[in-house]
């Protein structure tokens, strides 16, 4: 199975401490359902099986029809999506299996969510980056991730943002 090897908020680094903490029943969930993902399955379906354990979150693809709009969070002026979306708590995760360039475009994502509205609230008020923690091409895709959020950290409009380090 897939082992989770690190861990971190964004609220353990963030000199601001207003916001609230990433849900912890939430997250927990998303660990146990990374831990659940058999070894060496870092490829298209790597995403659909954590979303398997999620049931309450949206998944980005959909079996039936392709892409889910529900996940498709600025549509019709983007056409840009988040892997996973819990709409009642307001978390977008994002999974990422190897490329050190996405990580950055998720954490957008997050930014943007953050200033979007829907009903009076944020769309995204929680975001979860899941990325591997070492990777034999890219290097560490966790710190990456770390030293990435340190560095946009006075523009990120969310709550908080997980980063799950995961070695397959």
């Amino acid at each position: 199975m897939v082992k989770v090897v690190k861990e971190k908020r964004l609220s353990e680094i963030r000199s601001q401490k207003t916001s609230r903490r990433f849900p912890d029943d939430e997250y927990q969930k998303i660990i146990s359902s990374l831990e659940q993902v058999p070894e060496n399955t870092l490829n298209e379906d790597f995403d659909g099986l954590v979303a398997e354990s999620l049931p309450e979150y949206e998944y980005e693809w959909d079996a039936k029809s392709g892409r889910n709009p529900k996940t498709m969070l600025w549509h019709p002026e983007f056409n840009h999506s988040v892997d996973l979306y819990h709409p009642e708590k307001r978390i977008a995760v994002e999974v990422e299996k190897a490329q050190r360039k996405r990580i950055s475009d998720d954490i957008l994502k997050f930014i943007r969510g953050g200033k979007t509205q829907d009903g009076g609230r944020d769309v995204i008020e929680f975001g979860c980056l899941i990325v591997p923690a070492e990777h034999p091409e890219y290097g560490n895709l966790f710190q990456h991730s770390i030293t990435t959020l340190e560095f946009m950290r006075s523009v990120l409009h969310v709550e908080d943002i997980a980063v799950i380090g995961y070695r397959s």
